[in-house]
Order: C-alpha cells, then sequence, then structure tokens
C-alpha cells in the first residue's frame, strides 16, 4: 500500500521546546522526527522532508494536524529563536529500529532484564527491573527513590551502575558523596527530571547526617528545593532565595540494616540477594566473561539510550486508582506514603510501555491491568520491609541456618 492512497498517522508528544512526532501507517513505524511546530519555517521544512521521503502524502491533510497540535499547547510565541538539538540526532536508523522494537515487545521488562544480565549483572532480575523502573520514572510528576541494601561484596553498587549505564548522561546525575548544601548550589535546572545516583550511604546515623539529608528528603516529597541563605554581593551581605527545581528519581545503596527513618520511609527498601544460589550464578557469569562470552555492551548501551530519548514527557493516568485505594490497608501510617508509591510504579511501567498503551483525548498515557501486575510484583519485598513482616536476606538467611532443636 503507497503513501499515496493511504492516510498517514501522526502521534506527537512534547520534547522540550519541539515536539518528536511519529508518523505511522495503521500499526507500522514510517519515521521519528522532531519540529517546532510554532514556527512556520520549522513546519515547512518537516513538510517538505516528509513530501520527499513519502511521495504522494496529503500536504494539507498533514500541516492541518500540525497546526492544532501547535494550537493545543497554548504556546503564544510565533517563532522561535533558541535552537533546540534533538537528541536522537547522529543516531544510526538501525540503532532507533532496535529501541522500536523494544518499546514494541510485550516482554518489553524481560527483555530489559536479558540485556542487563548480557552486559556483566548475574540474575537479581527483580532489582534490576525495579531500579530500571525507578530511573524511568525521573519524568513522572512524584518520581520514585530506592535504597538498595546489601551486605559488603553483594554486588549492589554493581547493580546500579549497570542499569545507569543504560541511561543517557542527560537524563542522570551521578553523585558519590553529597555535602548539606550540594543540590542547592547546582545549576539552576540541572535537576529536573533527572535520576540522582548517589553512592553508598553514610555509616554515621545520627543527628548531624539527619540534618546533612534533609535537602534530599524536601527535594524527593515537594519536587523542589527552596532556602533562604547569606550571600555575599557588592553591597555586602544580603540574604536571598535560592531555588532548586525538581523532581528526581533517587538511588542510593547501603550496607545499614537500619536507616534514618525520615529518608527511609521516602524510598523503596530495596535487598540484593544473598543466597547461595545467587552466589553460584555470580561466579558462573565470571567464569563466561572470562571466556569471552559477551554481547557487545556498546551496542546495548547505544540502543537504550535511544530507548530512554524517545519516552514521552506525557501524563500517565491510573484510572483504577479509586479501586486501588479501597482495597490498601489503612492500620498504619506508613501507608499514606506507600500507597503513592505503589502509583508510581504503575506510572512508570505504563511510560515504559507507551507504545502498548491506550491514550485520551487529550494524549495522556492509560495505565492497565499489565502495569498493575508488574508493579505488585516488583513492590511486595519493598513493602514487606517498610511496612512490616519482612525480613532482609541476610537476616533470612541467618535465621534458616539456626539449628533445629526439639522442644523440651
Amino acid at each position: 500500500m503507497s503513501t499515496a492512497d493511504s492516510q498517514l498517522d501522526l502521534r506527537f508528544w512534547r520534547d522540550g521546546r519541539k515536539y518528536r512526532v511519529e508518523i505511522l501507517m495503521g500499526d507500522k513505524v514510517l519515521q521519528i522526527d522532531t519540529c517546532d511546530l510554532c514556527s512556520d519555517s520549522a513546519r515547512t521544512k518537516f513538510l517538505d522532508t516528509l513530501a520527499k521521503k513519502f511521495p504522494g502524502i496529503k500536504r494539507d491533510d498533514i500541516e492541518a494536524k500540525l497546526l492544532q497540535q501547535a494550537a493545543s499547547s497554548h504556546n503564544p510565541h510565533v517563532e522561535v529563536a533558541e535552537t533546540v538539538v534533538d537528541p536522537l540526532d547522529g543516531t544510526p536508523p538501525d540503532i532507533i529500529a532496535e529501541a522500536i522494537a523494544i518499546l514494541d515487545n510485550p516482554d518489553l521488562l524481560q527483555r530489559v532484564c536479558s540485556d542487563v544480565e548480557g552486559i556483566g549483572v548475574a540474575g537479581e532480575r527483580e532489582l534490576v527491573a525495579t531500579i530500571f523502573l525507578v530511573g524511568i520514572s525521573r519524568l513522572l510528576p512524584r518520581p520514585l527513590a530506592g535504597i538498595i541494601r546489601g551486605s559488603s561484596s553483594s554486588g549492589k553498587s554493581y547493580i546500579v551502575e549497570r542499569v545507569a549505564k543504560l541511561f543517557p548522561p542527560e537524563t542522570l546525575v551521578h553523585a558519590t558523596q553529597m555535602t548539606p548544601q550540594a543540590l542547592f548550589h547546582m545549576p539552576r535546572g540541572s535537576l529536573a527530571n533527572r535520576w540522582v545516583v548517589a553512592g553508598e550511604r553514610s555509616r554515621l546515623e545520627d543527628d548531624d547526617k539527619a540534618e546533612a539529608t534533609r535537602a534530599l528528603r524536601e527535594m524527593l516529597a515537594s519536587g523542589k528545593l527552596s532556602k533562604l541563605m547569606p550571600v555575599k554581593t557588592s553591597n555586602g551581605i544580603e540574604t536571598q532565595i535560592i531555588e532548586q527545581d525538581g523532581p528526581i528519581a533517587f538511588t542510593e545503596t547501603t550496607t545499614l540494616t537500619s536507616i534514618f527513618e525520615e529518608d527511609a520511609n521516602r524510598c523503596l527498601l530495596l535487598q540484593t540477594d544473598e543466597t547461595r544460589e545467587q552466589t553460584k550464578r555470580i561466579i558462573a557469569s565470571l567464569a563466561r566473561q572470562q571466556n569471552g562470552e559477551s554481547i557487545d555492551t556498546e551496542r546495548v548501551i547505544h540502543v537504550y539510550h535511544a530507548l530512554q530519548r524517545m519516552l514521552p514527557r506525557s501524563h500517565v493516568r491510573v484510572p483504577f486508582a479509586s479501586r486501588l485505594a479501597s482495597a490498601f490497608a489503612c492500620d498504619r501510617v506508613e501507608v499514606r506514603r506507600a500507597f503513592p508509591q505503589l502509583i508510581g510504579m504503575i506510572q512508570a511501567s505504563a511510560l515504559l510501555h507507551h507504545r502498548q498503551r491506550d491514550r485520551t483525548d487529550d494524549g495522556a498515557i492509560l495505565a492497565d491491568v499489565r502495569d498493575y501486575h508488574i508493579a505488585r510484583l516488583l513492590i511486595v519485598k519493598p513493602f514487606g520491609m517498610s511496612l512490616g513482616g519482612g525480613l532482609s536476606e541476610s537476616a533470612r538467611a541467618f535465621f534458616n541456618g539456626l539449628p533445629q532443636f526439639e522442644a523440651q
């Protein structure tokens, strides 16, 4: 079927001051491009390129769709002087095609876990999937945060580092150490919708440490920072308000079994697998690497960078949120933070699977029962730790290793 006798469909999502435009014929994606819809010259260039590639298209119909989308953005300017660089510029077509194929894969999250395994992480599929969705959640109004706990040499930092490799540099802030005022003094806007990947949590858990993480808690809770601080100016010392916009997703690791409560209840408490079986998987993976059994790591990373750059900044709605709320046990006050974490995990899954989810008339992504099942699978253990009734893997292993005595 040619473009001359069939209708091209357009799908839009916002990307900064531009729109990324997906051109489809039926279910097949023909091209992905970017366009400043409010610029006459940019629209003309976009249509010229499209007409050359797909002779016979109904140019007037396509332009009407572009103008309709531009009008819906409520953007008052007509021309944009600032040049916005498309993050996919220079990405080879085969990399983009493979990224689209992953996004279209019904077993998308399983594919992610397999690819992370391919670049060096043995086992830990649930933990890998959870950390990956925490990073995806950076694009949500209320991103997720996670603390990965495990004993020394359990591989927690390595797992986070490997998963973070799949995120392009413009989405990440690596911070192996953070001083109390560090977040305030970063360049304005450099934290918004970023995944902050911190290092090992300090082993000191006292009042001074609690004060040091106050800014982090404020950013996680409200999505922005605001503080009055004395600043030296030409007129002397003046008190100015320092603001930093978020929101951020956040991940850190720790060997601590007890974490400052105000920090812990804002984060998903995740745990490495410290079983004998997992140790055997790690040893076997190391042996395979020594034998040269590996995949093209750089290609995997490039494909996932392209995938991340295709994610839309769209609202994600959970139409069954009220039903979930009515079913939630509310006998513990911690549930007030646990419920938004569940919703955030559902939204992160829907955002990742956006090409496989329905949309509302205003472009919002609709989460469905598949996202709930993913979220439930990944969040049940963290909830067991934060809401009671859960044991860490190391504690459970210790308990199972105790000798069994018959009651006298």
